[in-house]
């Protein structure tokens, strides 16, 4: 009896750290990964850049919006990787500072994107397509050091992925 409960004592540790490790690469897998300003985020089979930021009181020339508190405009550029088209939207893009996420302005980015349009977008395959996406935000998210942009593929955002911009 007391072999059984030696052989059942060692199994036991072996069991134990087997699920650890496990738990451990799991948990690496599901950690979305970050980039910084400048750097292409590869998601999926997409790769986002966010290039720069600036904030405005208003955005548009002829036409404009304005902010209830101040825009955050985030540069971005995104590039079809894969070998089908894709749809891109402004709504593939949240701004997350700590527990708190922002939804982007839609109608003040198509004010900020004169040339470039991030609403129901056609990319084909290859493409890159630059411009802005644009969120109303308080003056205390500006002066957060620790702001990031949260990108996803698709509406459903199963692949996500997250950029610091400050």
């Amino acid at each position: 009896m007391s072999a059984d409960q030696s052989e059942n004592e060692s199994e036991e540790p072996e069991e134990a750290e087997g699920t650890e490790e496990d738990t451990e690469e799991e948990s690496a897998e599901e950690e979305d990964p970050i980039a910084g300003l400048g750097e292409a985020l590869k998601v999926g089979d997409v790769a986002f850049t966010a290039n720069g930021t600036s904030t405005a009181g208003s955005v548009g020339d002829v036409l404009t919006a304005e902010a209830k508190g101040t825009f955050l405009i985030v540069d971005v550029t995104i590039k079809n990787e894969g070998s089908d088209s894709i749809t891109v939207d402004s709504s593939f893009f949240k701004l997350k500072v700590g527990d708190v996420e922002y939804d982007s302005d839609s109608s003040a980015g198509l004010y900020a994107n004169e040339g470039a349009d991030f609403f129901l977008t056609k990319l084909n395959p290859g493409l890159e397509l630059p411009g802005k996406v644009v969120f109303d935000v308080p003056q205390d998210v500006l002066d957060s050091d620790d702001i990031l942009l949260n990108v996803q593929t698709g509406f459903f955002g199963t692949q996500q992925g997250e950029i610091k911009i400050q």
